[in-house]
């Protein structure tokens, strides 16, 4: 068995802004500070390849509150939030699937020999929202690696692993599939391999130097990830 798991944002989908809105709408709601005011400052946070533990954080934080470890009540109200903004975008064709990827996820759900999971920063209810209207909810049930495990993104990865490890698919044999230099550092960190895909919003150029096994420009054509899977082991 070998497995290969996907991020989320800029790998799979984009979501046009929906998910920074609904973080924005469960920080203002715990703190009991204006939205407008939350969402300015989120277009000043950095969300490339971080968990949501420390995107609340760093909201919070811009806020002049000190936050630490997932708040329950930021979280509540960030995936009540979620749906809504994500229907929203759909609705004003903001919402993107990335080229290849559904494809690609398809192909690989085909074969008795490869688990399809997710190593996203996100908490495990918001991976599922996120990827409803492409019809991949499912794959937040899968093992892998998600935003309520810890707050590290290598953390992540190393839950991931052990999870793989459970279902008997071994380290050298993970793929992690990912749109920032964050992924492949956490793939690396627990003993995975990376491909890095410039489908998000981090420069080619960074994506190259970062280590990966694999740079893609999108996953249109499956060919090189493919057999890179097939080494694997």
């Amino acid at each position: 068995m070998r497995a290969v798991l996907f991020d989320i944002d800029g790998t799979l989908v984009k979501l046009g802004g929906a998910g920074r809105e609904a973080l924005a709408r469960g920080v203002a709601s715990a703190l009991g500070r204006p939205f407008e005011e939350v969402l300015a400052a989120a277009m000043e946070v950095d969300f490339r390849g971080r968990t949501d533990t420390i995107l609340l954080e760093q909201l919070a934080g811009r806020l002049g509150h000190r936050v630490r470890d997932l708040d329950p009540a930021m979280v509540d109200a960030y995936l009540a939030a979620l749906p809504g903004t994500v229907a929203r975008s759909r609705a004003e064709g903001r919402y993107e699937t990335m080229p290849g990827a559904l494809e690609l996820v398809a192909r690989l759900e085909d074969r008795d020999d490869v688990l399809v999971g997710l190593l996203t920063g996100n908490v495990r209810e918001a991976a599922r929202i996120k990827l409803a209207p492409v019809g991949l909810a499912g794959l937040a049930d899968r093992p892998g690696g998600f935003g309520d495990d810890a707050r590290e993104r290598a953390d992540l990865a190393r839950a991931a692993a052990r999870r793989l490890e459970a279902a008997g698919v071994p380290r050298d044999r993970v793929l992690v599939v990912g749109d920032t230099e964050h992924d492949v550092a956490a793939a690396h960190a627990a003993g995975l391999r990376a491909v890095a895909v410039a489908t998000g919003w981090t420069d080619p150029g960074v994506l190259r130097a970062s280590g990966a096994e694999l740079f893609l420009p999108d996953l249109r054509d499956p060919g090189p990830l493919l057999h890179l899977l097939e080494t694997l082991g």
